[in-house]
């Protein structure tokens, strides 16, 4: 039985972009969050929580992952629209 939460998907999604570089922003924004003093578990939760907004967005419109606007998001956090 597998005990996965929708969270430990999404962080997931984070680790894997941050294994593969892909996108590069999401690495930038992780130094970024760590050096304004969160932890890495927090950083890497917050931009969990921006992968799950477009991921939403994605499905709901039908329409691709759009990196730009994941990008734009990931640049505003800690703020979370």
């Amino acid at each position: 039985m597998n005990d996965k939460t929708l969270k430990d998907v999404y962080m997931e999604v984070v680790e894997n972009q941050l294994e593969t570089g892909d996108p590069p922003d999401t690495k930038v924004t992780l130094d970024r969050l760590m050096a304004a003093g969160d932890s890495q578990g927090d950083a890497m939760k917050l931009i969990a929580a921006v992968a799950r907004n477009e991921m939403q967005e994605m499905l709901s419109a039908g329409r691709p992952f759009d990196n730009a606007r994941y990008a734009k998001l990931l640049a505003k956090l800690p703020q979370l629209d």
